[in-house]
C-alpha cells in the first residue's frame, strides 16, 4: 500500500484570512484522488481520510446547517455520526489564485521526497507571503501482522483474515507529530540556505491519528480504514459528490451503519461506514472495496466479522 500523499495538516495549509475561499473539493481531492487512481488502478484509498480533514476544516467555518442528512445513532438513540454533501457546506466555491496553486504544489513535491514514518516541519520561501510553516509526515507502513499488533497493543485487534477470502496484505498507520520547531529558526536556516525551502525533521506521539489495512485476494483489494472520532457530537463529515452515490442505512449487530455504491468508469466501489467503541474510545470505521465479486451482503459479513473484535 504506497501512500503518494502524505499526512498533510490542510487546516494549516488553508487557514488563512486571503483563502476563505479555496475550493479544496474540487482542487486539492481532485489531485488526490488522481494519484491514488494513478497507483492503485482507480482504488480510491484517500477518499475519506482527506474527507475527514476537509469536514473537520469546514464545520470549524460553517457549523451545522439545517438540511438533510444521513445520521447515525447509538443505542441510546444519540447521534453519534452525521455526513452531508460537501457542496452544502456553506463555502462559496472558488479556484485557488496562481500563488497558492504554487504554494500547493511545490508542498506536493516536498512530501513525494519524505520516507514512511517521517515528518517534518516546512517553511517554503517562494509564493508563502504569510511566511507559514506547514507539518508533513508520510505515515509507518507495516507489512508483518504481529510487529503491527505490537505496535498497536490492545487498543485495537488486527485480523490477519476477513470474510471472502481476503488476507492482511498490509497497513499504514499515522501519528500525531509533535510540533517542537520555532518558526524563527527555520527563517534563519532559509536566509542562510540557496534551496527554496528548509526542513526540520520532527519527532511523533502515540496518538494515533488514522490506520489503514489493506486485504487482498488475488488482485483484489479491500481497505479497512479507521480513525479517532471522539468529539463526533460536534462534527458531521462532508463528503465530495454524495450525489452520485446510493447510500442507505442499515443495521449490523445493534449498530446502525451506512452502505454506500459508487459507480465509476473502472468499476463499483462498495462500502459501509460505522462508529464503533473500542476500548473505552470512539473510533470511526470504514471497508471499501472494488472488488468485481463484491456485494452488499459480502460486505456486511465482513463488518460483523469487525464488530465481533
Amino acid at each position: 500500500m504506497k501512500r503518494k500523499h502524505a499526512e498533510w495538516d490542510i487546516k494549516e495549509v488553508f487557514d488563512e484570512h486571503r483563502i476563505p475561499n479555496v475550493d479544496i473539493t474540487r482542487n486539492v481531492m481532485e489531485k488526490i484522488y488522481g494519484d491514488a487512481k494513478e497507483k492503485r488502478g482507480g482504488f480510491v484509498k484517500d477518499k475519506v481520510s482527506i474527507a475527514m480533514c476537509l469536514g473537520l476544516l469546514l464545520i470549524g467555518t460553517t457549523g451545522f446547517a439545517a438540511m438533510k442528512a444521513y445520521q447515525l445513532k447509538n443505542e441510546e438513540g444519540r447521534v453519534i455520526y452525521q455526513e452531508k454533501d460537501a457542496a452544502e457546506a456553506g463555502v462559496p466555491v472558488k479556484s485557488p489564485d496562481e500563488e497558492t496553486q504554487a504554494f500547493l504544489g511545490q508542498m506536493t513535491e516536498i512530501e513525494e521526497q519524505l520516507q514512511p514514518g517521517t515528518a517534518v516541519a516546512v517553511y517554503l520561501k517562494e509564493h508563502n507571503p504569510k511566511k507559514r510553516v506547514v507539518t508533513l509526515s508520510k505515515p509507518f507502513v507495516y507489512r508483518d501482522l504481529p510487529s503491527l499488533q505490537k505496535k498497536l497493543g490492545n487498543r485495537l485487534i488486527v485480523k490477519a483474515e476477513l470474510p471472502g477470502g481476503f488476507v492482511f496484505d498490509e497497513a499504514s498507520v499515522a501519528y500525531e507529530v509533535k510540533r517542537e520547531y520555532q518558526k524563527e529558526e527555520l527563517y534563519a536556516l532559509a536566509e542562510k540556505s540557496k534551496t527554496n525551502y528548509v526542513a526540520k525533521s520532527l519527532s511523533f506521539t502515540d496518538s494515533l491519528q488514522a490506520m489503514e489495512i489493506t486485504y487482498r485476494k488475488g488482485d483484489d483489494l479491500l481497505l479497512v480504514k479507521v480513525t479517532p472520532f471522539d468529539d463526533v457530537a460536534n462534527h458531521t463529515l462532508y463528503q465530495a459528490g454524495m450525489d452520485h452515490r446510493k447510500t442507505e442505512k442499515i443495521k449490523l449487530k445493534n449498530t446502525e451503519a451506512l452502505y454506500f455504491e459508487e459507480a465509476g468508469d473502472d468499476g463499483v466501489v462498495r462500502g459501509i461506514r460505522w462508529v464503533q467503541t473500542v476500548q473505552g474510545s470512539q473510533w470511526l470505521f470504514m471497508v471499501e472495496t472494488r472488488a468485481r465479486q463484491s456485494n452488499k451482503d459480502g460486505m456486511i459479513n465482513v463488518v460483523e466479522a469487525l464488530l465481533g473484535n
